[in-house]
């Protein structure tokens, strides 16, 4: 769930906005969502309220329609259905243009996206965008960016715990959240080193990190918390 992200973020210097669960004051008249934004891993949907149950069913809705948008007759499994919270950047409420009930706007992350289309289709080339770099690229590259997975992250404490051991690794950089769903949290990070040497340097023998068991849908590569 996106509970534990959200509600740290504001500390970790993120949008506050994706964490309201108030809706925003009704959009202007004329407003009204087109069918196919400028942005193509952005949606926005119907939603029938704020709470955890029913903004995780509109993002799945969204993560539908921005996978069609990004890789036309891309056909998702109820699995990647199922992880879609994992893969949002950002979300916000609104005013449906008609007056009546509330939308939400979903941002997806483009390159975690990217990843979860190639790696479903070959690495074949996403519309409006470059092909999606795999997660072996990634971990073998010598410097660059990449998508983490950790975990295991039972609470704010852990949570905070997490972002210094992997910001006080000097071979790391920018380290941000960018999604979350049940105990983990996905986090985009920068690296001055091969990923998979600073992260075996990290899942070393007394530290909080181990390897996962498996990997996780769209990150380069996943890491398990242990108190």
């Amino acid at each position: 769930m996106l509970r534990i992200l959200l509600s740290l973020a504001l500390a970790s210097g993120l949008v506050a906005s994706a964490a309201a669960q108030t809706a925003p004051p009704p959009a202007s008249a004329g407003g009204a969502a087109t069918a196919t934004p400028a942005n193509p891993y952005s949606a926005t949907v119907p939603v029938a309220g704020t709470s955890d149950a029913q903004r995780n069913d509109a993002i799945s809705a969204a993560f539908t329609q921005v996978l069609q948008q990004v890789s036309p007759g891309f056909a998702a499994t109820p699995d990647m259905l199922g992880q879609a919270s994992g893969y949002v950047r950002d979300f916000r409420y609104r005013r449906a243009a008609s007056g009546n009930g509330l939308e939400l706007q979903v941002d997806f992350d483009p390159g975690a996206v990217g990843r979860l289309v190639a790696a479903n289709q070959g690495g074949a080339a996403l519309a409006g965008a470059a092909p999606a770099t795999g997660s072996t690229a990634a971990a073998t590259a010598q410097s660059g960016s990449g998508t983490l997975w950790v975990d295991g992250i039972g609470d704010s404490h852990a949570f905070a715990s997490l972002l210094s051991a992997l910001r006080g690794d000097s071979a790391l950089h920018d380290v941000i959240p960018v999604g979350a769903q049940g105990d983990g949290v996905l986090l985009q990070v920068g690296f001055s080193q091969p990923l998979a040497t600073v992260l075996a340097s990290l899942a070393g023998p007394g530290g909080h990190l181990v390897p996962a068991t498996q990997p996780h849908p769209g990150a380069d590569a996943s890491l398990h918390w242990t108190p």
